[in-house]
C-alpha cells in the first residue's frame, strides 16, 4: 500500500463515523401556496377552489366541476441563499371528479432547500470545507367529498421526502506525516418517504366560507451514505426522522358578489431535525380577490409570521388571474416582498414571482 493510500484510510478512519448536517437543518421553508393563494397573502384554507388545489386544505377542492391540471413555479430574488436567484420546484397537481360528489386530487411541491458553505476546524490537525446542496418535496394524494351544497370533507395523505448533499473537503494543517493530504468525500443524506395522514373540512355557502385542516406527524427513516474520492472505503448510517404535525383555519366573505375576503392562521410544531430545532409558529394571512369581468381577477395580500423558520417576517403580495373559454383554463400570477431580521439581527428581504397556468377537461370540448 502506498504511503498517499496510507493517509487516506487514515483520515478515512478519524471521520468516517460524524456527519456534519448543515446548520439551518432542512434549508430555507416555504408553504405550499398556489399562485392564486400566494397573491392574497396565502389565504386559500376557507375558500373553494374550482380550478385548482390546496396543499394546506384539500377539501377545498371539492367543488371542483370538471377534471383538470395545474402547473406553476416561483422566482424568487433575495437575502436567502438557498432561494436567490433560483426557480422553486415545480408545482402540479391534478383533480378528478368521479360519481358520488367525490374529487380524487394529487399534488407535488418543493418544501424547503439548502444551499449553504462553511470552513471549519474538525480536529487538532484538519480544517475542513463543507457545501451543502439539496432539500425536500412533499407529494399529497387524497379525496374530497362533497355530502351537500355547502359542506365537504376531505381525507388523504401526506409525504415527504428528498436529499441533501454534502461535499466536504479535509485539509491537513499539522504535520503529521512527512506528506501532507486532502481528503475529499461525499455525504448523501437521503430522507426516505414519511408518510402522514391529512382530514380537512369546508363550509361554504354564496356569502360565507369556513374551513379547516389538520396533517399528523411524519416519520422516515434518514440514511446518511459517504464515499471517498480516493478510496473504495464507504460508510453508512440511518436513524428515524420526524416531520410535526400542522393546523390550519380559515374564514371567507363575500360582501358583495364580485369581491371575496379571507383570513386564515396556520400553525406548526417544533421542528428537530438534523441537529438543528426550528421553533413552533404561527402565520397569519389576509387577503382579498375582487372579479373585474371578462374572466380577469385582482389580489392583494399581507402576512405575518410568528415563530417558525422567518420568525417576525412581514409579507405583502399582490397578482392577478386571467381564465378563458369560459372557465376552461387560465392563467394566474402573484408577486410579494417579504421582509425580516436573522439570528443577528440584520434586515434581509426577498422578492418572488409565482406563476401558474391551468386548464380543465372542458379545453379539450365538449
Amino acid at each position: 500500500m502506498t504511503l498517499l493510500s496510507c493517509i487516506v484510510f487514515f483520515v478515512t478512519g478519524i471521520f468516517s463515523v460524524d456527519y456534519l448536517p448543515p446548520p439551518n437543518g432542512i434549508g430555507s421553508e416555504i408553504l405550499p401556496l398556489n399562485s392564486r393563494s400566494y397573491g392574497m397573502g396565502g389565504v386559500c384554507i376557507g375558500v373553494p377552489g374550482s380550478t385548482g388545489f390546496s396543499m394546506l386544505n384539500p377539501a377545498a377542492s371539492a367543488w371542483t366541476l370538471a377534471g383538470g391540471i395545474s402547473l406553476g413555479g416561483k422566482y424568487s430574488e433575495g437575502d436567502a441563499p438557498a432561494w436567490d436567484n433560483q426557480l422553486s420546484f415545480p408545482v402540479v397537481s391534478a383533480f378528478v371528479p368521479i360519481p358520488g360528489g367525490i374529487v380524487i386530487s394529487g399534488a407535488i411541491d418543493g418544501r424547503s432547500r439548502v444551499n449553504t458553505e462553511l470552513q471549519m476546524d474538525v480536529s487538532d490537525d484538519y480544517t475542513g470545507k463543507f457545501s451543502w446542496t439539496g432539500g425536500l418535496v412533499e407529494t399529497y394524494t387524497g379525496l374530497s367529498v362533497r355530502t351537500s351544497d355547502w359542506l365537504a370533507f376531505s381525507v388523504g395523505g401526506r409525504c415527504s421526502f428528498g436529499n441533501i448533499l454534502s461535499d466536504v473537503t479535509l485539509t491537513q494543517t499539522a504535520l503529521i506525516t512527512p506528506t501532507s493530504d486532502s481528503s475529499v468525500y461525499r455525504d448523501d443524506a437521503n430522507f426516505q418517504m414519511a408518510w402522514g395522514g391529512v382530514f380537512g373540512i369546508l363550509v361554504n355557502t354564496d356569502r360565507f366560507g369556513l374551513g379547516f385542516s389538520i396533517s399528523t406527524d411524519r416519520k422516515g427513516t434518514l440514511s446518511v451514505n459517504r464515499d471517498f474520492l480516493a478510496s473504495s472505503e464507504a460508510d453508512s448510517s440511518s436513524s428515524i426522522y420526524s416531520l410535526p404535525g400542522e393546523i390550519s383555519a380559515g374564514i371567507s366573505f363575500r360582501p358583495i358578489e364580485r369581491l371575496l375576503i379571507g383570513v386564515d392562521i396556520y400553525s406548526r410544531k417544533v421542528l428537530n431535525i438534523l441537529d438543528t430545532q426550528t421553533d413552533p409558529g404561527t402565520v397569519y394571512s389576509a387577503g382579498a380577490e375582487i372579479y373585474a369581468g371578462n374572466g380577469i381577477s385582482f389580489r392583494s395580500g399581507f402576512s405575518y409570521m410568528d415563530g417558525l423558520w422567518r420568525d417576525k417576517s412581514s409579507t405583502f403580495t399582490a397578482g392577478a388571474g386571467y381564465s378563458f373559454n369560459e372557465g376552461r383554463a387560465g392563467v394566474d400570477i402573484a408577486a410579494g416582498y417579504q421582509y425580516w431580521r436573522d439570528i443577528q439581527d440584520s434586515f434581509q428581504e426577498e422578492t418572488v414571482l409565482s406563476i401558474s397556468i391551468w386548464a380543465t377537461e372542458k379545453w379539450l370540448g365538449e
